[in-house]
C-alpha cells in the first residue's frame, strides 16, 4: 500500500468513495475546494494503483481538524483506516501541529475504537449534530 498526497486524477475516485460511504456526502465542489487549498493534509491510499481510501484534514488556528476518512467497502476492517490516519498524523507533525480534533457519529463504534487506539479522547457530545438528527462526538488528541 502507498499513501500519498491527492492528485488531480484522484478526485473522481475520491468523490465516488465519499458518495459510497456517507448518506450525506460532501458535495463535489467542497471536495474540489479541499483539494485546491489543503493538499498537504488530503491523502489517498492506493493498492495496485487503485485508490482504495482517503482522508482529508485542514488546519484551523494551529489545530488539525480531520474532516473525513473513507475506505472502499472491500478493504474495510483490514487496518487501512488506521494506517491512513497515522500518515495524516505524521503530516500534521511535519507542519508543527500538536493538537487534533474530529467529529464522529455517536453510533459509529468501529470508528470510535480506531480513534481511541490512536490516542483520541471524547471531549464533548454534540446534540443533533448530523443531518438526520444523530448526535456526534467531538474527539481531541493533544501533544502528538
Amino acid at each position: 500500500m502507498i499513501v500519498r498526497n491527492v492528485g488531480p486524477d484522484d478526485i473522481y475516485t475520491v468523490i465516488d468513495l465519499e458518495y459510497q460511504n456517507f448518506d450525506y456526502p460532501y458535495p463535489p465542489e467542497i471536495i474540489n475546494f479541499l483539494y485546491e487549498f489543503h493538499r498537504d493534509t488530503f491523502l489517498v491510499v492506493e493498492r495496485d494503483k487503485d485508490v482504495i481510501g482517503f482522508v482529508i484534514g485542514i488546519v484551523q488556528k494551529r489545530e488539525g481538524h480531520i474532516l473525513v476518512i473513507a475506505i472502499r467497502d472491500d478493504y474495510k476492517k483490514k487496518g487501512i483506516g488506521t494506517f491512513l490516519m497515522k500518515r495524516l498524523i505524521d503530516a500534521y507533525e511535519k507542519k508543527g501541529i500538536t493538537r487534533l480534533k474530529l467529529e464522529v457519529r455517536a453510533s459509529n463504534v468501529a470508528a470510535l475504537s480506531m480513534y481511541r487506539n490512536l490516542g483520541f479522547k471524547i471531549t464533548n457530545r454534540l446534540k443533533h449534530y448530523y443531518e438526520n438528527g444523530e448526535d456526534g462526538l467531538l474527539l481531541r488528541r493533544e501533544n502528538l
